[in-house]
């Protein structure tokens, strides 16, 4: 696979692909203007939210406080119109019992008792991925998109990231999204 082809989502076929390889490879992850469907990185997230929601009887209102996040906010991720940050992203899993990784990928899976911060996984596979690679930061700056005083704060643990930077760090280390946030040590 390319580093910017996306995976066509098995468990999405209703969601249609609108990144174009072009956008990817400038970096821009841009929705088209004709199309009004979810971007692709925030698709498995916006029906795994839905679903789980549905699942657990959770009411927006209900969700909201135990996560601690905003009605409007938990409305958007689910109507997949919000690029939501990292830390927004763990606090619904937390609330909903799975794992950060999988609420953004294909199947959601339980939390288990003693899971690491979400922040100390995205380094920990941000900088084994980056290494493996054999990038600096430098390159993966220029790779990517994002700046690179951006990816040595997410590597120290020092920014709350949206999805969308996760997910351009992502697609230039050949990686989903799902694999940048799972804890593989567990």
């Amino acid at each position: 696979m390319n580093k910017c082809e996306l995976p066509k989502s098995q468990s999405h076929p209703f969601i249609a692909q609108i990144i174009s390889l072009s956008a990817c490879k400038a970096n821009t992850f841009l929705v088209s203007e004709q199309a009004s469907e979810i971007p692709p990185f925030l698709a498995p997230l916006a029906a795994n939210l839905v679903a789980l929601r549905a699942k657990g009887n959770w009411s927006i209102s209900a969700l909201a406080e135990q996560a601690r996040v905003n009605r409007r906010m938990i409305r958007l991720v689910e109507q997949g119109q919000v690029n939501a940050s990292l830390k927004t992203i763990d606090k619904l899993a937390r609330a909903l019992g799975v794992t950060a990784g999988s609420l953004v990928g294909n199947r959601p899976l339980a939390r288990q008792e003693g899971d690491a911060l979400i922040e100390e996984v995205v380094a920990r596979n941000l900088v084994s991925a980056r290494k493996g690679l054999k990038l600096t930061q430098e390159k993966l700056s220029q790779q990517s998109g994002v700046n690179m005083p951006a990816i040595a704060d997410i590597e120290r643990q020092a920014r709350n990231p949206s999805l969308l930077t996760l997910a351009k760090l992502a697609a230039s280390l050949g990686l989903s999204l799902e694999a940048l946030l799972t804890d593989y040590r567990s």
